[in-house]
């Protein structure tokens, strides 16, 4: 497992690698891509247990990606890189920068020729339905798997007035924490976390990536980012929906917060071609802190199929 800083939508962003780099060459003339796309916050190092998992059910050498979102991991003080203002947020970190950011990564790396399989978590199934609007993407996405799928009315979910009613109006106060918690030493933050993470199951493995969200200018634009979701995704899109339906494979949560059965039953009710699945094991939302290796397994021997079929 690789990790590196490339510049798309002039933000540094990081990108997670599983598996061989893509501009490598390909073992033989089938290329298969898998990409990942986090929710928010748009951390990759949440998503390393599950891409490990994932690379064991598919071929050897498949390139996966985990592509963060733009913003929210910074790249060290000492590479000395600059990054965008917040105050040309449109243009670089909000919703639709965010969809621009993953356009421009997989038109700049992924070839051509290549079958790409997107993955996508809460918010970032959304991007993944924005990116099928783009013909040259579109053509070459074999699969979508939208897990826990923030697609429509976020505001209207238990969570979503839970964050609007609450956390946005103490959100100022959490930013002022996080900037007296960077004030610690680096090992007084791990044990910190570490403490908070048995009470809240955290597991030993994101400590790191939850060191990284817990930074004021970090924390400001994840805060900012699920404003604007709140605002902005609201009716489902039928049309792309239906024009993608047979690429794509959802799968709710049974007790999601963010994502009602409801949404489920909709779905069903108005796309009976779109495969949709009502998780039976009670994953949580955030699957990433505890059942990465389920899902990673359950979505792998998904993408394996299909790409067995595709021979």
């Amino acid at each position: 497992m690789q990790k590196t800083f490339l510049l798309l939508n002039n933000v540094q962003t990081q990108v997670i690698i599983e598996g061989q780099w893509v501009e490598e060459s390909f073992q033989d003339d089938k290329k298969n891509v898998v990409i990942v796309i986090p929710g928010n916050p748009g951390v990759p190092q949440f998503y390393e247990g599950f891409i490990k998992s994932l690379s064991n059910r598919l071929p050897f050498g498949t390139p996966i990606w985990v592509v963060g979102h733009a913003g929210h991991v910074e790249p060290s003080k000492d590479l000395k890189i600059n990054v965008p203002s917040d105050k040309e947020w449109h243009k670089y970190y909000g919703l639709s920068a965010q969809v621009e950011h993953k356009i421009q990564f997989i038109k700049n790396y992924i070839p051509n020729d290549a079958k790409i399989y997107l993955i996508g978590h809460s918010i970032g199934s959304w991007f993944i339905l924005n990116l099928l609007k783009d013909e040259d993407i579109s053509k070459k996405v074999e699969k979508c798997y939208l897990l826990f799928p923030t697609i429509e009315n976020m505001a209207d979910t238990p969570n979503g007035q839970f964050l609007t009613r609450i956390v946005f109006n103490i959100a100022s106060l959490l930013i002022f924490l996080t900037w007296i918690f960077t004030l610690f030493p680096r090992f007084l933050q791990i044990f910190l976390i570490r403490v908070f993470g048995i009470f809240y199951g955290i597991p030993a493995k994101s400590i790191n990536a939850v060191n990284l969200l817990l930074q004021p200018r970090i924390l400001k634009r994840v805060f900012r980012l699920a404003d604007e979701e709140m605002k902005e995704v609201k009716e489902l899109d039928h049309n792309i929906i239906d024009e993608h339906a047979r690429k794509l494979w959802l799968y709710y949560g049974a007790k999601d917060q963010w994502t009602p059965v409801s949404y489920y039953n909709n779905m069903k009710a108005k796309h009976d071609n779109v495969e949709a699945y009502l998780c039976k094991f009670n994953f949580p939302h955030s699957f990433v802190l505890n059942h990465d290796k389920d899902v990673g397994e359950m979505i792998g021997d998904s993408i394996n199929q299909n790409i067995s079929n595709s021979k």
